[in-house]
């Protein structure tokens, strides 16, 4: 029974040696994890990692989002009831990033890891949109043509989390958790995010001469979202992001208004016809009018925006390449429609000695 407890404790990456070993054969010398000198009076201190690493990765992502609220002002007057997520009738946004990750990390337990990441990240956001007004009866009376945009962004972001692994005979399952915060200069508030993740996978030897050069192939799944359903304000001028807005929206507008007017003067129209187009022209001229007269094109417009991913679960493949003790290269990927994750990254491990070692 204590061989199973301990089994089931201890992190496999290398297949389970044989415990013939007595409790003086072996001596654990560094400070972590806890119950080190456990695992090593039964002959399984070798079959642990070294208990602190530093990790640099490189991390590519891409998400399909969806933008679930949005509402402006101009100088404290709200134009929700005009500009909003219908209203402004968004295609398609998405958000690619490119950026380092770096990971400190320590085994507190032979089964648990904590571990401190900070990351740099430069990406961009794609956003198409095209703006629709409707009637109360649903029918449209006046879009505008899509228009498209890309805008980039700098962002540093922080967090923690940890993992837990067990293992048997060279197969091992791990969960992973952590939370970070991105802040960008785009946003007034930080973006809250959180990842959680399982794997399963089996530690193969790569030769007979070093023990230690292993590859850990593994599948996994992973969910990731933001968290934090307020949302996030920031501040942007509109025809910054899109040029020349103002004037499709009031040519669209003009057009649409003398369009409905010919129809209004034909003698043929019918009179329910002419009531209809009437009453679209004057909702049409009151949207203009508060358009134009809010500055909403030109003037820096405070805005609340939440957003959602697309896809918040998706599958994952990757390795961990063990060259010995210190040094290893990990690799993982997720490809999907609505979102894609690239991670690659070199690790080193080290020890902290206990005093007398």
């Amino acid at each position: 029974m204590k061989r199973f407890i301990v089994l089931f404790l201890v992190t496999l990456y290398l297949p389970v040696k044989s415990l013939a070993q007595t409790q003086d054969s072996i001596t654990f010398p560094y400070v972590l994890p806890i119950w080190g000198d456990k695992v090593a009076e039964r002959g399984m201190a070798d079959q642990l990692q070294l208990p602190f690493g530093l990790n640099l990765n490189y991390v590519n992502t891409f998400m399909d989002l969806e933008i679930t609220e949005f509402g402006l002002s101009i100088d404290g007057h709200d134009l929700t009831n005009i500009v909003n997520v219908e209203t402004l009738n968004f295609k398609q946004v998405s958000a690619t990033t490119n950026g380092l990750n770096f990971r400190a990390d320590a085994w507190i337990l032979p089964f648990l890891n904590v571990y401190a990441l900070v990351s740099t990240v430069s990406g961009g956001t794609n956003v198409s949109l095209q703006p629709t007004w409707k009637d109360l009866e649903g029918e449209i009376i006046l879009q505008l043509p899509e228009f498209s945009s890309h805008v980039n962004f700098d962002a540093f972001s922080y967090g923690i989390g940890a993992t837990t692994i067990f293992g048997w005979h060279g197969y091992f399952t791990s969960i992973d958790f952590n939370y970070s915060r991105t802040s960008t200069e785009l946003l007034d508030n930080q973006i809250g995010y959180a990842t959680l993740s399982g794997r399963f996978g089996h530690n193969f030897k790569l030769s007979k001469k070093n023990k230690d050069f292993t590859i850990a192939p593994y599948l996994g799944v992973m969910y990731r979202d933001f968290v934090g359903a307020r949302g996030s304000t920031g501040n942007i001028k509109f025809n910054e992001v899109f040029p020349d807005i103002d004037t499709k929206f009031n040519e669209t507008v003009d057009s649409k208004i003398a369009s409905n007017q010919d129809i209004i003067d034909n003698p043929n129209t019918s009179a329910s016809e002419r009531i209809k187009l009437q009453a679209q022209n004057q909702a049409l001229q009151t949207i203009e009018d508060k358009v134009n007269d809010s500055g909403v094109f030109t003037t820096e417009i405070d805005y609340n925006i939440k957003k959602d991913l697309v896809q918040t679960v998706t599958f994952q493949m990757g390795f961990n390449l063990q060259i010995n003790k210190n040094w290893m290269f990990r690799g993982e990927y997720s490809l999907s429609d609505a979102q894609r994750f690239i991670l690659t990254g070199l690790q080193y491990r080290f020890g902290i000695k206990k005093k007398g070692y």
